[in-house]
Order: C-alpha cells, then sequence, then structure tokens
C-alpha cells in the first residue's frame, strides 16, 4: 500500500508518530515522538532527517515537526492500517486490546494491498452495521 514515495516501516511508524503527537499536542516535537515509540531523540533525528529529504515533514532546529501534504496523506494512510487492522483483530478475532496494538503495527507493515483493501472494506462494513 505504498505510494510513490515508498519509505522503510520504521520511517512509517515516525510519520505515524508524528501525525499522532501533532493531533493531540498541536504540534510534534522530537522528544514527544521518541517517548511515544520509545526511542531515543537521536533516533528521532536521524529519522527526521530522511522524512525531510523525502519532502514529507518540515522542521525548523529545536522547533516541532510538521508533516507537508504528502507526509500528511501518507501518515494518514499508515494511521488507517493500523486502525483498521487492529479494529479487526479486537472486534473479530476477540484479541485483547494490548495484544492487538502489538500486533497491527507489525501486520500494517508487511499486509499485501489487496488484503489491506479487503480488511479495511470490512471493518468499514462493519462499522456502519
Amino acid at each position: 500500500m505504498r505510494n510513490a514515495t515508498s519509505i522503510s516501516p520504521s520511517l512509517e511508524d515516525y510519520l505515524e508518530a508524528v501525525l499522532e503527537v501533532a493531533d493531540e499536542a498541536g504540534a510534534a516535537r522530537t522528544t514527544d515522538v521518541a517517548g511515544r515509540l520509545g526511542v531515543s531523540k537521536a533516533s528521532v533525528n536521524q529519522a527526521m532527517g530522511l522524512l525531510v529529504e523525502r519532502g514529507l515533514i518540515e522542521r525548523e532546529k529545536y522547533g516541532p515537526v510538521y508533516l507537508t501534504d504528502s507526509g500528511a496523506a501518507q501518515a494518514r494512510a499508515v494511521l488507517k492500517r493500523h486502525r483498521s487492522i487492529k479494529a479487526f483483530l479486537v472486534s473479530v478475532l476477540g484479541i485483547d486490546e494490548n495484544i492487538a496494538e502489538e500486533d497491527a503495527c507489525q501486520i500494517e507493515h508487511v499486509v499485501s494491498k489487496e488484503t489491506m483493501d479487503a480488511l479495511i472494506s470490512f471493518t468499514e462494513r462493519s462499522d456502519t452495521e
């Protein structure tokens, strides 16, 4: 389910974290992203540099991180995959929320586009029934 700006699963996690932190706090700071992902600030800074190179985020030195339009679209796609997988695991399979959260993080990066599209379609149908 990758677009023209294909990035690694790890960078997808950083994009997703930036989106979630920014939605909650209004802006994403390195320390907040590090805390959300349980990684060092140095790791976040390295990842942010790669995301800047790919045109997915913008940042000022020592300032907050902002998603570009392309970055926001890609982050929303990752988050949608994650939420759909977690919803399926919890509501259909009865998996514990914490386990489903961890598994969704892994599955969202490896499932085929066809499977993901079908899963999203299934969970969206289930939400309206």
